[in-house]
């Protein structure tokens, strides 16, 4: 084959027994003949295509690699190729939270594509978490949202404020990590996802959620290197993770009934505590309206139509809406456009100006007067916030209400109740909501568009294990069997059990 006006000829990988990389690729370039050694047969015929391609295009081969000139750049490492990734990454959105998700997992990708032989000689400087927290800050950039181009809109981290572990821990990571042009093939590249798919306390594998996030995150990195003329195609392109579909479903044994979610805000009101009585409408209010933590941080006392100004001659007396326009995130101000802490976000799978509008029914009118009347608002109208070091009306912090959670859920439920994990997440009481208006015989459809869900993913995420309307059901098969007669024409003479 030749290429350039260089002779260039490949002959079959051979395997050499009692070799730690067993397979071998050979191949002459003009007079000079070059090899490399692969530890699976997969990797040794993913080089060999690669070069094959590189020759059928006319690119110059380098005697001295015996690979073509332009893939110099291939010797980049896993970690300087994550680095750029989320720097490219973090321009393309105005999310922290992405962006943070982004960085963390990209620095447990980045610790897990080592090579192993290089680890034992070359000692790292510091603890696994030491090293873990230095690669999370080198991951955490500059932002400035008013640059006209994309490349200038995010900018490298200030490395003046790395200490001298910081960059020790750095140096050592780009020392031993794999080249990119390792993890080309699936085997390799799997390898690296799944030496980081089991959770950072040890107890087990990470929730199959997190992992599709890891994952998805490790795919991007690599269609970032296919552009970039790393490696020559996603290796883990078009491929699925193993996945259960009860995964997505709920645990009905965990969403509390419309009497647990009362006893449970009850509790909040009982305990004497200033912080859980501001709390109680914000839990209540998730239940009587499902809406999610995000959203009901958010809500503003404008965003409130009262009922007695709801128009809608049809309207049923007592319900009001709430117009539910976004998010209110916590997220950490060095991720965010603003350099503050939280932000507000459009609606979960919506444009910025969406707005979905969720009725009110009176006990959940009634409870926000009741909120409104003890606790007022925040300047700009919000119903729930902190006072922090960051300023007197903070976004409301996840540990704060899931500290209040667990002190009513202590109080309020049985022994029984609390082994079966009812309402263990604050997030039980939106899944609740779903669960109420079913059984109430709400449309499914209606369900859905208050919940802000399409009718597929509240089917496979509730309907399948509610089962509120079995006995209906089943009275209304009685009815049509009684009326049609026998399926056989006869009756049997005992009650429908067999003759043994």
């Amino acid at each position: 084959m030749s290429g350039a006006a260089q002779d260039i000829q490949f002959w079959e990988i051979r395997k050499r027994a009692n070799r730690k990389k067993p397979w071998e690729l050979r191949w002459r370039i003009d007079a000079t003949e070059k090899s490399r050694s692969f530890l699976t047969k997969e990797l040794a015929n993913n080089h060999k295509t690669a070069l094959h391609r590189a020759a059928r295009g006319g690119e110059r081969f380098s005697t001295v690699t015996g690979e073509p000139e332009s893939w110099a750049a291939s010797r980049e490492s896993v970690w300087s190729l994550l680095r750029c990734y989320v720097r490219r990454a973090w321009a393309q959105t105005s999310s922290g939270n992405s962006r943070a998700t982004i960085s963390n997992n990209a620095a447990h990708l980045a610790l897990a594509a080592t090579d192993d032989a290089r680890v034992r000689r070359h000692r790292a400087p510091a603890p696994p978490e030491r090293v873990r927290k230095a690669v999370n800050s080198a991951l955490t950039f500059r932002v400035r949202p008013g640059a006209s181009r994309p490349e200038d809109r995010v900018l490298p981290p200030d490395e003046g404020a790395f200490s001298e572990l910081d960059r020790a821990c750095l140096a050592w990571l780009e020392k031993v990590s794999l080249p990119v042009c390792e993890v080309g093939g699936e085997l390799a590249a799997r390898s690296v996802l799944e030496r980081c798919s089991m959770r950072a306390d040890g107890r087990g594998p990470m929730a199959a959620a997190s992992l599709r996030r890891r994952r998805g995150v490790w795919s991007l990195a690599l269609d970032y290197a296919v552009v970039r003329g790393l490696i020559a195609s996603n290796p883990i392109a078009g491929t699925r993770l193993a996945r259960s579909r009860s995964a997505d479903a709920v645990n009905p044994r965990t969403v509390p009934s419309y009497e647990q979610a009362s006893r449970l805000v009850a509790a909040l009101m009982a305990t004497g505590r200033e912080r859980d009585a501001f709390l109680a409408g914000f839990f209540g209010l998730a239940y009587l309206a499902g809406t999610r933590p995000g959203e009901t941080r958010g809500v503003r006392v404008q965003d409130i139509v009262w009922p007695e100004q709801v128009t809608d001659p049809d309207a049923v007396p007592g319900f009001g809406v709430l117009m539910v326009s976004g998010s209110r995130t916590e997220v950490a101000a060095r991720f965010t456009d603003t350099g503050t802490h939280g932000e507000d976000r459009e609606l979960k799978h919506r444009a910025a100006d969406d707005v979905r509008p969720v009725p009110l029914n009176p006990a959940a009118v009634a409870l926000l007067r009741r909120h409104l009347a003890r606790h007022g608002t925040a300047p700009d109208g919000r119903l729930w916030w902190h006072r922090s070091h960051h300023g007197e009306h903070d976004v409301l912090p996840g540990k704060v209400y899931r500290a209040a959670w667990t002190r009513a859920r202590t109080s309020a439920l049985t022994t029984s109740e609390l082994s079966l994990g009812v309402a263990v997440r604050p997030y039980d009481l939106r899944h609740g909501n779903a669960s109420w208006l079913l059984y109430a015989g709400v449309p499914a459809l209606e369900v859905a568009q208050r919940l802000g869900h399409t009718l597929d993913v509240l089917m496979r995420t509730y309907a399948h294990w509610f089962n509120g309307g079995v006995h209906s059901a089943n009275a209304l098969v009685a009815a049509a069997l009684e009326e049609a007669g026998p399926f056989t024409g006869q009756s049997g003479p005992h009650d429908g059990q067999s003759d043994r």
